[in-house]
């Protein structure tokens, strides 16, 4: 065979070698998610978690730090009437861990990255999102009666009556950064669990220093901790 003949046969065969190749790579035995398949009797190639699985660290066994609530809740309004002691008993009257100043400070920042939006610097409910004309929501400490104002309603819904925010207890803001509570979405995937914790405590500790004469955004009383273990 001529040289130019055999260069030929040669760029022919790794030509072919390298379609071979590259079927290898491209056509792998595989299933990809929700691909079909006739391996398993329910003809899913997605396989559901076994029974019980837990996630490693997702473990949630202390209710009180993941839930902020000690108990559950009483019959539903809508099927027999509760109490407002009832209504509050269930959730947490104090923090699951002390509440320091690097506490305030990480609570603070997440507070004005989150919360001030919509609750504003000081939580007086006055932030960009109710300026430009949205929904406003409660204040968190007490407004003069032509303000808004500042009773939570998911504790009146659930047949507290009127419970302004001053006295709601610590469990109850932390279930609603948690879960939401109507125009407000849950939180609880851009926050994690102590940073919501942390933003409780410096909600408390704005309406402390609202108590003590006035609301300064950047200087706060540290809130008791009472109830903390």
């Amino acid at each position: 065979m001529t040289a130019p003949r055999l260069r030929v046969a040669l760029c022919v065969a790794l030509a072919f070698g390298a379609t071979g190749c590259y079927q290898q790579m491209a056509l792998q035995h595989k299933l990809k998610p929700q691909d079909p398949t006739d391996f398993w009797s329910d003809g899913r190639s997605t396989r559901p978690y076994v029974e019980g699985t837990v996630a490693r660290g997702s473990i949630q066994e202390d209710g009180w730090y993941f839930t902020g609530k000690v108990k559950e809740a009483p019959s539903s309004p809508t099927t027999a009437p509760v109490s407002a002691e009832e209504v509050l008993g269930q959730y947490a009257d104090g923090f699951p861990e002390p509440v320091t100043e690097s506490t305030l400070k990480r609570g603070r920042e997440r507070f004005n990255i989150y919360c001030n939006v919509c609750h504003g610097q000081t939580g007086a409910a006055d932030g960009t999102i109710v300026m430009r004309g949205f929904l406003k929501p409660p204040a968190f400490w007490e407004q003069p009666e032509d303000k808004k104002a500042h009773h939570s309603r998911g504790l009146k819904y659930q047949g507290a009556s009127d419970v302004a925010l001053n006295d709601a207890p610590v469990g109850y803001l932390f279930h609603v950064i948690t879960h939401g509570y109507g125009a407000m979405g849950t939180y609880s995937a851009q926050i994690p669990v102590a940073d919501r914790w942390a933003i409780v405590a410096y909600i408390k500790a704005l309406q402390e220093t609202n108590r003590k004469g006035g609301v300064a955004a950047n200087t706060v009383a540290v809130p008791a901790t009472e109830g903390a273990r």
